[in-house]
């Protein structure tokens, strides 16, 4: 994760924005993670987000996303990880896969990059 500690000082900024505390906004997310998979989440573990002592998982991080109203795949951008669904798409589809490994050796800029978004928006807009 960067230095800087931006995924940290995002969800602090934003979790303040929303006016709540660490142990009222832990409760919340946890209450998310246990419908979806029984995980826990606490208070003392939103600290050592916040103060970029660790990285939560990907789960926790589309909770804390989806309980302060923000992008899940910033928030994952932001912790250096992957959204579930991408992985499972790689895993599941060879031409994803050929077609991911092609741009990568392509070694594409991020300018590419937004370019080949900009196009495949283009085309999915023109259906």
């Amino acid at each position: 994760m960067a230095e800087t500690n931006a995924l940290g000082d995002r969800i602090r900024r934003r979790r303040k924005e929303t006016q709540l505390s660490q142990r009222e906004f832990a409760s919340r997310v946890a209450t998310r993670l246990k419908e979806q998979d029984g995980r826990g989440f606490d208070f003392s573990y939103l600290s050592k987000i916040e103060n970029g002592h660790l990285v939560p998982s990907v789960a926790a991080l589309v909770a804390i996303a989806e309980e302060l109203g923000d992008n899940p795949d910033e928030l994952l951008a932001l912790a250096e990880k992957a959204p579930s669904d991408l992985g499972q798409k790689l895993r599941d589809s060879p031409n994803a896969r050929l077609f991911y490994r092609s741009a990568v050796d392509l070694n594409l800029s991020e300018g590419d990059w937004k370019r080949l978004l900009d196009e495949l928006k283009s085309r999915k807009e023109k259906e």
